[in-house]
């Protein structure tokens, strides 16, 4: 939880820091390229984060892999998990940051399981409706979960849609089961 909390300071900084050089989205970007790169590039992610590294070699690979891609304040934002040691809470500033973004542009994420994969029709029909219930801009996330069998279930914050054939399984199997087999009675 502690990480979580220092994420988020450090992604309000940086994104106080954009939105006063009108950066949000591209230092967004910038974040997203820097943690696929790290995850594409395991080893390159083990020198950053590990201990032993000194800092002055850090930043200059920093420097030296990310000159060209990132603006000036993302670099800056870099060398300062270095010398604050927070290399490791890059992920979940990333994360924190796209909360704020998000919430600046009234967006909310819907997480969509499903039991196959969503035609795009489809998936723009869904945004809407969600849009239509929440009154908020829809981001989603879909997943696909073949156990679900058909349909979906979506979570909008802590509300969730459950209209899977599993779920539907499952209150059959619950109505079936409160009427017992005591109350049957058979006619002789």
């Amino acid at each position: 939880m502690i990480h979580k909390a220092v994420a988020r300071r450090y992604a309000k900084g940086l994104f106080d820091t954009a939105w006063e050089m009108n950066l949000i989205e591209k230092v967004a970007e910038e974040l997203d390229q820097v943690v696929d790169l790290l995850e594409q590039q395991p080893d390159l992610r083990k020198v950053l984060e590990y201990g032993g590294t000194p800092s002055k070699i850090k930043k200059e690979i920093i420097r030296k892999v990310f000159a060209e891609s990132l603006s000036p304040v993302v670099l800056a934002f870099l060398e300062l998990l270095i010398d604050k040691r927070r290399e490791r809470s890059l992920y979940d500033i990333r994360e924190s940051y796209h909360d704020l973004l998000r919430k600046q542009k009234n967006i909310v994420v819907a997480s969509v399981k499903t039991a196959y994969p969503l035609e795009p029709q489809f998936e723009a029909k869904l945004q809407e409706a969600l849009k239509k219930a929440t009154g908020k801009n829809i981001e989603l996330q879909v997943s696909v979960h073949p156990e679900l069998i058909g349909g979906l279930v979506v979570q909008v914050g802590d509300r969730v849609f459950d209209g899977s054939v599993t779920k539907r399984l499952e209150m059959m199997k619950e109505r079936f089961m409160e009427r017992s087999l005591g109350k049957l009675e058979v006619d002789m």
